[in-house]
């Protein structure tokens, strides 16, 4: 999808780092939610942010395919913002800093 996720912002304000990573987990739903609802993402969409934004998480992530699955095959299908937001807090928590404790 050579998509460009990172917009510019049009303040000098530096971001700190999390506000940074926010800022592009919020610009990567806007960039494939393209099929004219920005608000909400298409099951076949998903699975592309997912495939292309999140490949090493991808891999190990069970409970994420299972969510990706639950919504089925049919473009016609909805997730809002809320619920990727979820599906990303969960692709984190599979992610471990090496020598941090849970």
């Amino acid at each position: 999808m050579g998509c460009r996720c990172c917009k510019r912002r049009k303040d000098s304000q530096e971001l700190t780092d999390v506000e940074r990573a926010i800022e592009i987990v919020i610009n990567n739903f806007h960039c494939y939610a393209v099929k004219g609802r920005k608000e909400c993402l298409s099951p076949g969409e998903l699975k592309d942010l997912v495939g292309q934004r999140l490949p090493h998480l991808a891999k190990g992530a069970v409970m994420l395919d299972e969510k990706i699955e639950c919504l089925g095959e049919n473009d016609e299908a909805k997730l809002q913002f809320g619920e990727y937001w979820d599906i990303m807090g969960d692709a984190a928590k599979g992610c471990r800093v090496p020598g941090s404790k849970k």
